[in-house]
């Protein structure tokens, strides 16, 4: 099952039909049964079909589920719940297949009755009997929440649910059996002259009550037997059953009657394999039936594909045929008197060993080409998913430690955190970790490893510390090198939020190791957590350069997971360097390449970063329709963790001027604080609360939000929140001290130039001209609003509407001041570059500038290269030390010999030994 992000777009129009099974035979008759449910549908929103097992209950709700969707805006969605084997995930495996996000760490039926109730859509449960009171749960709380929605579900009992209307479906009348009879015959032995042998075949049908499943089974055989021979046989196994179990009823006596004569019919390799069947779970491939079904071990292809032919043409296999590959499922029915037959002939031990074999070896191999081919092995884990957790479940219930299970579980660690599976995986990592909780191996190792990962994704982070310090130990212990590196690129997370150095000491540290042993993920997430850590420093064009490099080794490997946060590094670049177009197309480039994976933390946060960059640049309310579905499920889970959300929507909302909503946003965003009192992205918050409450007119508060975003910037180093906390506080004191809320402004600005965050400049200088209309300086400060209207223009900036009115109030007052001079100023402020008008609005202020000559003048970054030099690295190793290019690197010391008047690198070192100390800077 590979869900898609569905209604990305936030829009609530028609969806299309989704998972309802396609017919592969003729559908007969039932055309009055048809009529009556659809108008028991129109009439109540629950519909239950019950009846035994083969009586047709999932084929009339197929054929209704199609002839339903014209009339259910919302959708018709199909939920097949015959491999779910545990109550508690009915409701995620609905959420998954409709692709609706829900938090991994929130419980899901409320939060998904959340989502869905402004939908109107009709919900088709199949197979609900053996998670009847888990079903009958979520029904209820789904009709309750969901007045639009309607629910037509299949069971062998009732749900007993209030309001649920029970409709037994029937055996088919004698022609409908007659015809069924015909066609499937047809299938076997085309021409199969029904005329015929009508008598016949009309016995044989009431033989077995009408019944669909048991009349297939009777066709299949036409091409060996005479209807007359089937009859025959039909009524041995009959008489036979007649004195069975008091209380199974007659038509459950006839199925088992039919099955038993099909299967008395078997050839004797057709019953081996049949039996050995019913140890899978959901669908299934050849090859697995190859490896499972074998006596020793896998035979020819052929052979086993002989065989399964011959069961499909007997109808107790079903062929689906999926996007890729064809594979086989039993019915339900079938494949419990498949495990009666496997469990008579002692074999249910071995037929489960094999499969666990089977399994484990394609977990393992996958684990090693989800590095490789990531889409193709997604598939194909996702395809067989059903087996790998009925082998977990069989393994880990058993009550016995099974080594194979633990390895099992810790392989498929990596899928589901791709897949963001993470309420499935974290149950099933913990369950084999608690087998021997004392154990150091490195199977233990890798299991906390998986659990380290989950947390990373479901915002478990101190979790997600604790499995990886638990990892780490054991690692370093057994050696295993590759859990060590994806434990320390997993630790780096934690810190990102609070301690950027940490975190990128931690993610190089990690890359280091995995580029050493060629582990492909911890080489490459090392580069993007740090990469990270340099973009929340504002150091833009490092991270960029990091960021590459684990971009184009994501892409070329089809790790879409490390490809679209690499990428989203280049939006962050673009979109406070001075490109929004630019990240807006970045930002579009990420969501495609991560939405395949569908799940809620890497497409959650990556889509966060390109609705921002879409408000940023003018779309404001196309960021926030691409943000929908997220802000749905967080209104449902107040406690979810979302990584940026909060910042994202609540700066659309101020930008918007829906001041209350930016409120409620951006106030829950700061809830993140560590005790400490840093944290990224409450720090990220801090600014636009204080201009939410400056806007409402609680300038006490403002200001206390303000002097916050101030305290974090200088802590964290992030000149962003510095920058923009300055730029509160100078709005707040602009009308009682000019003078004061100036120095703030050109503070501000500095800062914004200093870390190159270009974007910006446009809102300082239209701050310093507001500053300079209200002090009377009336030709500067058009000057400076034309010059940032044409920065805007060009960088694809625009003004936020919020900001909108008191700028058009100035100019206006403007205009009238300098009257016919006014358009001649604005034409010559508009000619000025980002950078001259900055330079004009600065002049005379003795702003300190970097001298262009000498140490004082060489960059940070400079520095670090001098410094290297004296430790005496080459160019290259310079390069990998700062994940730079050896054409940067060269680039550097031409700068660097220049500033400093010296010829290479030798005078290099002797110069910067002296003054470096030995390198340390």
């Amino acid at each position: 099952m590979a869900p898609k992000v569905v209604g990305a777009s936030g829009e609530a129009g028609p969806l299309p039909t989704s998972g309802v099974p396609a017919e592969l035979t003729t559908f007969i008759g039932r055309t009055g049964e048809l009529e009556e449910v659809e108008r028991l549908l129109a009439a109540r929103r629950l519909v239950t079909l019950t009846g035994i097992g083969g009586c047709g209950k999932t084929r009339l709700a197929t054929r209704l589920a199609d002839r339903s969707e014209s009339g259910r805006p919302g959708g018709v969605w199909w939920i097949d719940l015959t491999s779910v084997g545990e109550g508690e995930q009915v409701a995620r495996v609905v959420a998954s297949v409709m692709g609706v996000f829900l938090d991994p760490d929130t419980e899901p039926l409320h939060l998904l009755a959340g989502l869905l109730r402004e939908r109107h859509l009709l919900l088709c449960l199949d197979n609900c009997e053996h998670l009847l009171a888990a079903c009958a749960e979520m029904v209820n709380v789904l009709l309750r929440a969901c007045p639009g929605m309607s629910i037509l579900a299949t069971s062998r009992e009732p749900l007993g649910v209030p309001g649920e209307a029970v409709w037994r479906v029937p055996s088919l009348r004698d022609e409908e059996s007659l015809s069924l009879f015909a066609d499937r015959a047809a299938l076997v032995a085309p021409g199969f002259p029904v005329d015929d042998h009508e008598a016949d075949v009309r016995a044989i049908c009431r033989r077995v009550d009408g019944i669909p499943l048991a009349i297939e089974l009777a066709a299949a055989w036409v091409r060996m037997l005479s209807p007359s021979q089937i009859r025959s046989g039909l009524d041995t196994s009959m008489n036979l059953l007649a004195g069975g179990p008091r209380g199974a009823l007659p038509r459950h006596r006839t199925l088992s009657g039919s099955m038993a004569w099909s299967h008395a019919l078997l050839e004797e390799d057709d019953r081996v394999v049949f039996r050995r069947l019913a140890v899978f779970a959901g669908s299934f491939s050849l090859e697995a039936v190859q490896a499972v079904c074998a006596d020793d071990g896998p035979g020819p292809p052929q052979d086993m594909l002989t065989v399964l032919t011959r069961l499909v043409d007997k109808s107790l296999v079903v062929v689906r045929e999926g996007e890729a590959d064809v594979r086989y499922r039993l019915l339900d029915t079938v494949r419990q008197y498949a495990e009666e037959r496997l469990r008579e002939a002692g074999e249910l031990t071995s037929a489960r060993d094999r499969h666990l074999d089977y399994y484990l070896a394609l977990a393992e191999h996958g684990e090693r080409e989800l590095d490789r081919d990531q889409d193709t092995w997604r598939r194909i884990l996702s395809s067989h998913h059903d087996n790998v957790a009925a082998a977990l479940n069989r393994g880990l219930g058993s009550g016995l430690r099974d080594e194979r299970v633990r390895r099992l579980a810790a392989a498929m660690a990596r899928f589901w955190f791709v897949r963001g599976w993470v309420h499935e995986g974290l149950r099933y990592l913990r369950r084999a970790i608690a087998v021997d909780r004392a154990d150091g191996s490195a199977v233990q190792g890798r299991l906390w490893c998986g659990v380290a990962m989950l947390g990373m994704v479901s915002g478990r982070l101190d979790q997600a510390a604790e499995s990886a310090e638990h990892a780490l130990a054991i690692s370093g212990e057994s050696g295993d090198d590759r859990t060590r590196a994806r434990c320390l690129v997993m630790a780096a997370y934690r810190p990102f939020f609070f301690d950027f150095q940490r975190c990128h000491s931690l993610a190089i540290e990690g890359h280091e190791i995995g580029r050493r042993i060629g582990d492909p993920f911890s080489r490459d997430w090392g580069l993007v957590m740090a990469a990270y850590s340099l973009s929340a420093r504002d150091r833009h064009d490092e991270a960029v350069e990091v960021a590459r490099r684990a971009f184009e080794e994501g892409l070329r490997r089809g790790d879409r997971f490390c490809a679209a946060f690499a990428r989203t590094i280049d939006l962050f670049a673009a979109m406070y360097c001075g490109d929004l177009r630019g990240a807006v197309s970045f930002g579009e480039e990420s969501q495609a390449i991560v939405e395949p994976l569908g799940d809620y933390f890497a497409v959650g946060t990556n889509l966060a970063q390109a609705a921002l960059a879409r408000g940023m640049a003018g779309d404001i309310p196309g960021g926030l329709r691409s943000l929908a579905p997220v802000i749905r499920m967080i209104d449902q889970a107040p406690d979810a963790h979302v990584v940026g959300y909060m910042v994202t929507i609540g700066l659309l909302h101020l930008w918007a001027g829906d001041l209350d909503d930016a409120w409620h946003w951006l106030d829950r965003g700061t809830r993140s604080l560590t005790p400490d009192g840093s944290d990224w992205m409450a720090a990220r918050c801090m600014a636009g609360l204080s201009g939410v409450l400056r806007r409402l007119d609680r300038p006490e508060e403002a200001g206390r939000y303000a002097a916050r975003a101030v305290a974090l910037g200088r802590d964290l180093g992030s000149s962003m929140v510095l920058a923009d906390g300055l730029a509160e506080q100078a709005f707040l004191v602009a009308g009682s001290d000019p003078g004061r809320a100036l120095e703030l402004h050109h503070e501000a600005l500095t800062v914004r130039r200093t870390a190159g965050i270009r974007t910006f400049y446009a809102d300082s200088l239209d701050a310093l001209a507001g500053n300079a209309a209200a002090t009377g300086r009336h030709a500067l400060a058009v000057r400076l609003y034309a010059a940032s209207a044409a920065g805007r223009e060009q960088m694809g900036y625009p003004r936020r509407p919020v900001d909108d009115p008191d700028a058009a109030t100035v100019l206006d007052a403007l205009r009238s001041a300098l009257d016919e001079g006014f358009q001649a100023t604005w034409d010559e402020g508009f000619a000025l570059s980002l950078d001259d008008a900055v330079a004009l609005a600065t002049r005379g202020r003795g702003t300190r500038e970097r001298p262009p000559i000498g140490w004082e003048s060489l960059t940070p970054t400079e520095l670090k290269v001098a410094s290297l030099v004296v430790e005496g690295l080459t160019n290259p190793e310079i390069g990998d030390r700062l994940f730079i290019s050896r054409t940067t690197v060269k680039t550097h010391l031409a700068h660097i010999y220049r500033k400093l008047d010296i010829g290479n690198r030798v005078e290099l070192a002797r110069v910067a030994g002296t003054r470096l100390g030995g390198g340390s800077t």
